[in-house]
């Protein structure tokens, strides 16, 4: 028996062993990862023939500004292979990084759709583990390059300066 959109997130969120909260009106449901102390969303918007599931890993701050971060997460992201299909992008609006699934709603039955939100919730929390050891990895890159600074290079580009106003006069 095929259940429409919004019967299935009701019978889903029964199902559930983790605390749920439904929204019937917005056609949503939250779901709440005490061990990691986190939200997880699932949405079917209107009309749609996809149920969207997401969480935020982390809120991006300075690190949007991190090229080798930005890089690694991409790498990461590559076909969805170290993310177990699923997939990371950025939220401009609210500067976040966020992994996100979604499911054809013709072939999910509320069983199914509890056994892919624990395997999404598995795959969330692994994926925020991976997430901040890249981030600690690339800051400390970071860190390397800029200390190879020298007195020397500060000297040098204080001279080409020099030349250039020289120059200008």
């Amino acid at each position: 028996m095929h259940l429409g959109g919004k019967e299935l997130l009701q019978e889903a969120a029964r199902l559930m062993r983790l605390p749920v909260r439904l929204d019937a009106e917005m056609n949503r449901l939250t779901i709440l990862d005490k061990a990691e102390n986190r939200q997880l969303h699932i949405e079917l918007p209107a009309r749609s023939q996809l149920l969207y599931i997401y969480a935020v890993l982390r809120k991006l701050g300075p690190e949007r500004d991190n090229p080798a971060f930005l890089r690694a997460l991409l790498e990461l992201n590559l076909f969805g292979l170290q993310t177990n299909t699923t997939a990371l992008s950025l939220d401009n609006e609210t500067d976040a990084l966020l992994v996100h699934l979604y499911c054809p709603l013709e072939f999910l039955t509320p069983q199914l759709l509890v056994n892919t939100i624990g395997n999404f919730v598995a795959t969330a929390r692994k994926l925020r583990e991976k997430v901040e050891n890249l981030l600690i990895a690339t800051n400390q890159e970071l860190r390397r390059s800029k200390s190879h600074f020298s007195a020397a290079d500060a000297l040098n580009r204080n001279k080409i300066k020099e030349n250039i106003r020289i120059i200008r006069i």
